[in-house]
């Protein structure tokens, strides 16, 4: 959310830029929308630069209780003193925040609100509105009414930091004495921090699922290891950051790449994370400091047994082999790698989730027979709080 006082950029007309096909759904009572009617506002919600600091599963919400509002430049949303009945989110275009002026004349502007603002919470209260919001520019938002916004609060409440806009807070920085609404965003609950979760494989996902690997993904990671120090040993050295020197590390996005190009099978970058992740939940690899699940950026993972930093160049019939199984590897990854990403996921914290996480989930969940009788706003809300669990087999 961004806060400008004042800016003659408010003056100027702001031309929509939000296809206005889906607006249609947003029309509906909440209880009239459908499947359909919530998959096609998401997906558009979710793409919205605007709510970029939103948490998924709060976009997910907005898409059964919200209506879509397209207001001219000087519409009066609300006045000073009001009670209120909607709160709002703005999808594009600015609005002015003013108070009354001193001498009773006219209102003093506070400052404008841009894309991605989010006010009118002294609904939760009925208390009286602390300002007066017009809009300066051609405005699409999103407005909820109170009684729905209340079960959003209730609901969503841990992930408003960064996205209500206190207009006590604002209005109270001009006037002290002026009269607060009962909300307070420090009281907004803290959300649990990961490091909660740091010793525990099934929440967090930078450690491995299993005590040891598997014959098949410890075969898979020496032969990659082998084709690498082959083909491009330069990738496994000793590196340093923050002072520290890690012994035999490999960089993850570098990683990526490599596996790409091995191999028409390997078609995106994020299935190539999948595959890589596969090794690593079973600590065929492992971030150097086991703070990583794996990703595709600067960050440092090194092979299972190369710790003491002692690397040996494999002869030439070794590298022969590992080369001719190289591809048979590639396509067992592969096959693995969609789960392997799929138990990432779910592993790590719900608020840690992005929309594309949310999406790989609720796809799964599509395919499960047992939940064919459930709505997609009750699927997408699953795909948010489910999480994994591994429990060792108790056989005889």
């Amino acid at each position: 959310m961004k806060i400008l006082s004042g800016s003659p950029q408010a003056d100027k007309p702001h031309t929509p830029v939000i296809s206005l096909d889906w607006t249609e759904c947003l029309d509906k009572r909440p209880t009239d929308r459908t499947s359909d009617d919530l998959d096609t506002i998401f997906s558009k919600l979710k793409d919205v630069k605007a709510f970029e600091k939103f948490h998924p599963l709060l976009i997910q919400q907005l898409c059964y209780y919200s209506y879509f509002e397209n207001l001219e430049k000087g519409v009066t949303l609300f006045r000073t003193g009001d009670l209120g009945a909607n709160w709002f989110a703005i999808l594009s275009g600015n609005v002015d925040v003013c108070v009354p002026a001193e001498n009773g004349k006219g209102h003093t502007l506070i400052c404008t609100l841009e894309a991605g603002a989010a006010f009118g919470e002294s609904i939760l209260y009925d208390t009286p509105r602390n300002a007066t919001v017009i809009t300066s520019s051609i405005v699409m938002l999103l407005r909820v009414e109170q009684k729905d916004f209340k079960i959003l609060w209730e609901r969503n409440k841990q992930y408003m930091h960064g996205v209500i806009t206190s207009l006590s807070r604002l209005t109270n920085t001009l006037d002290p004495k002026r009269r607060a609404s009962e909300f307070d965003p420090s009281l907004l609950p803290q959300v649990v921090s990961s490091k909660f979760f740091k010793d525990d494989p099934t929440r967090n996902p930078a450690l491995p699922i299993v005590p040891a690997a598997s014959v098949r993904i410890q075969h898979a990671a020496y032969v990659l290891r082998t084709c690498i120090l082959g083909k491009a040993p330069q990738m496994i050295r000793d590196r340093k950051y923050h002072l520290k020197m890690h012994r035999s590390c490999l960089v993850g996005s570098e990683m990526v790449d490599w596996l790409i190009h091995q191999s028409p099978i390997v078609h995106s970058r994020s299935q190539a994370v999948g595959m890589w992740q596969a090794l690593l939940e079973e600590a065929a690899i492992a971030h150097v400091s086991q703070e990583h699940y794996f990703k595709d950026k600067y960050l440092f993972y090194r092979f299972s047994g190369d710790e003491d930093g002692k690397l040996t160049k494999p002869g030439p019939s070794e590298q022969n082999v590992c080369e001719e199984q190289l591809n048979d590897v590639i396509v067992t990854l592969a096959q693995v790698g969609p789960d392997a990403m799929l138990r990432m996921i779910l592993r790590k914290p719900p608020h840690e989730r992005t929309i594309d996480d949310l999406e790989i989930i609720y796809d799964e969940l599509l395919h499960v027979k047992a939940l064919s009788h459930l709505s997609s706003l009750v699927k997408r809300e699953l795909a948010s709080v489910l999480i994994f669990e591994a429990h060792p087999f108790k056989g005889e």
